[in-house]
């Protein structure tokens, strides 16, 4: 059966889980990892259906871990921990560019970033959060990388115009917003939020576009085992369990994660990096 682990960065526990050798096996678990935007009760809720298929597909047991930030995650990467990963896009190219990890399937379609206001009583406009506080789950997501930068670009400056706080997950975000801790937050066009919350805000403002969410393997596995998760992916995209999963993160769909799609995430690598350390 599979089971599920948050990781909660011990170095001990993280020098023990990097020394594993990143590759399937019939006699280890496979290691799943998860994007560290919601709570980790949400995460196995949501990830679900897709550990169940890699388990019959496989044939193996299938640990489902989540770190607790997006540094946490990327530090993993370097140390090879994770089989498998649901990665944020522009984590994934330098991931694929620096340490040799392979993207496999691109969720579909792209959403956008946006800014979320609550209806009832949150700033009317952009200009109303001059002096106020914008809460984002993590400064090095790229959602919260391309909104600052269109921010900018309508002169509103972080730290200068705005405070922002890092909240971990989007359910923690909304939290801050209702609670008038933040004035509005930064969140994907779709996915993660109840919508029932989601229709007591507003948008207040959308900036660029944003890639699907990349699935990667480990450099040591091999290339029939590349075939085989590409393969199985694919296949799980289109069955009819890998609905309300796709649902919970905003997709329809899962394609392969050509070079093409991948090389779009180039302009962000810099910054990402140094973000991460």
């Amino acid at each position: 059966m599979f089971s599920r682990r948050h990781f909660l960065g011990a170095p001990v526990a993280m020098a023990m889980l990097g020394s594993r050798p990143a590759a399937l096996a019939a006699d280890k678990p496979m290691r799943l990892g998860s994007l560290p935007v919601v709570s980790t009760r949400t995460a196995y809720e949501i990830y679900h259906p897709l550990l169940a298929h890699l388990e019959k597909a496989f044939n193996l047991s299938v640990i489902l871990e989540t770190p607790p930030h997006f540094k946490a995650m990327y530090q993993r990467i370097q140390e090879n921990g994770f089989d498998l990963l649901v990665s944020p896009p522009h984590i994934a190219r330098l991931a694929q560019k620096k340490l040799g990890w392979h993207p496999l399937v691109m969720c579909q379609p792209e959403h956008h970033s946006v800014l979320l206001a609550m209806e009832a009583n949150g700033p009317a406009n952009l200009e109303a959060l001059r002096g106020g506080t914008i809460a984002v789950l993590d400064n090095s997501a790229l959602v919260a990388m391309i909104m600052m930068e269109a921010l900018s670009k309508k002169g509103l400056m972080m730290d200068r115009d705005f405070k922002v706080i890092e909240t971990r997950s989007y359910e923690s975000s909304q939290i801050a917003v209702k609670q008038g801790v933040a004035q509005a937050m930064v969140s994907r066009s779709q996915g993660f939020i109840d919508p029932n919350a989601r229709d007591r805000m507003k948008v207040l403002f959308e900036a660029g576009a944003l890639p699907g969410y990349v699935f990667i393997a480990a450099p040591a596995t091999s290339k029939d085992q590349l075939q085989n998760l590409r393969s199985e992916l694919l296949a799980f995209g289109g069955a009819p369990a890998a609905k309300p999963f796709l649902e919970k993160l905003g997709y329809d769909s899962v394609a392969l994660a050509t070079e093409d799609a991948m090389r779009r995430l180039d302009p962000y690598l810099t910054t990402t990096e140094s973000k991460l350390k």
